[in-house]
């Protein structure tokens, strides 16, 4: 008997000591006098409402909409040019002069056209009131209407003839009151805008409809962004862009739904505003965008995470002194990570003295050698996963 009970205790004894070394292992003791010594400061873990991704490529574009090309309406020979590349336009503004000879064969055909229906104009007069009168049939009658329905007819098919040689109707009118030709076509420009391109030079014989300018309206721009296929998850319209610029702002419109066979990544559009003078049409740069954040997503100071062989710890306030807590980085930002790990969100994680924090855990530890940067290979991160002390 009194060697069972010898045996008992013994066992108690030795099941108590490795409990307790089990224990130790998950708590790193350290006192409040000790935390302020080292100069250990404590951060609060917040939670983490959005998450910013790795910095992804971008192309500034200008919407399709936005953009329009200034071309000739005539062939002609290009006698000046008004705006150069970078100028700003207003709608209606004239940017080319053009010496057209087809010009002027347009507007002689429009005079002739107008000469005729006058002509015509007063014998539907005269026979209307003949017919009235009973000294015509009505068939002369509707013969002379329906001569001044085509010469009025042709009238405005070369009133609009002229309209899309460049003349506006200030211009047509002018011409059926002067009557007075002229081989000059102003151009102008059909937008406000900036002018892009300039496809033309002073003395260049130009096709109809030959490109002269390309103008584009800057606000707001667009950007072509490429995203790697394996983050695409998260992202829907609506998601707010960091862009490298004060008080722009951008949105993701469009996520698209084909994968570049070439890189497997997905064009993502997205809407800038406010940005001008900061980034300009075909300019790459580099952004990131906020993704909403989920469920065990905390925000930590970056300084407070540790390496730990290939994982990643940070060293949360117990009772007793701290616990190392494995997490995994989602995101960097301004100083600040977003993490994912088995946290309540009310603690307190160590933001400096960290080297102090690792050289107590590794000396609670036996057979450690504390010779790998950032509390060695026995730092494991499951036995901070798993540590209920302090709690």
């Amino acid at each position: 008997m009194r060697n069972a009970r010898t045996i008992a205790l013994s066992l108690f004894v030795g099941l108590s000591a490795a409990l307790g070394t089990a224990r130790a292992a998950h708590q790193i003791a350290v006192s409040p006098e000790q935390i302020q010594h080292l100069g250990i400061t404590l951060a609060k873990v917040a939670p983490a409402h959005t998450v910013m991704t790795d910095r992804v490529p971008a192309q500034v574009v200008i919407p399709p909409e936005q953009e329009r090309v200034i071309s000739s309406p005539q062939a002609g020979l290009v006698t000046s040019l008004r705006a150069a590349v970078g100028d700003e336009v207003k709608a209606g503004e004239v940017v080319a002069l053009i010496e057209s000879p087809d010009l002027v064969k347009l507007q002689r055909e429009f005079l002739q056209a107008s000469a005729d229906l006058r002509l015509a104009d007063a014998d539907l007069k005269r026979d209307e009131q003949l017919f009235k009168e009973g000294i015509i049939a009505e068939r002369r009658y509707l013969a002379t209407r329906n001569r001044f329905e085509q010469a009025s007819a042709r009238v405005d098919e070369r009133r609009q003839a002229l309209r899309l040689a460049g003349m506006d109707t200030r211009a047509v009118t002018k011409l059926e009151r002067d009557r007075t030709l002229s081989s000059v076509l102003n151009v102008r420009s059909p937008m406000a805008g900036a002018v892009l391109d300039q496809m033309a030079v002073v003395g260049q014989r130009v096709d109809r409809s030959a490109p002269l300018y390309r103008v584009g309206k800057l606000e707001p721009l667009w950007l072509a962004i490429r995203v790697p296929l394996d983050r695409i998850g998260k992202l829907s319209p609506g998601v707010e862009v960091s862009l490298p610029c004060s008080g722009a702002t951008a949105v993701v419109t469009v996520v698209g739904r084909n994968v570049d066979p070439n890189n497997q990544t997905v064009l993502v559009r997205a809407e800038v505003h406010n940005a001008a003078g900061c980034i300009r049409p075909g300019q790459f740069i580099q952004v990131r965008m906020a993704l909403l954040g989920g469920d065990s997503q905390w925000r930590v100071p970056t300084a407070a995470l540790v390496r730990s062989g290939n994982s990643t710890l940070v060293f949360v306030k117990t009772v007793e002194g701290f616990r190392p807590q494995s997490v995994e980085v989602l995101g960097q930002e301004a100083g600040y990570s977003v993490v994912r790990g088995e946290l309540r969100g009310d603690e307190e994680v160590a933001a400096s003295g960290l080297a102090a924090i690792k050289s107590i855990w590794l000396g609670q530890e036996p057979g450690q050698d504390g010779t790998q940067s950032g509390g060695g290979q026995g730092a494991t991160p499951e036995a901070g996963a798993n540590g209920t002390g302090g709690k």
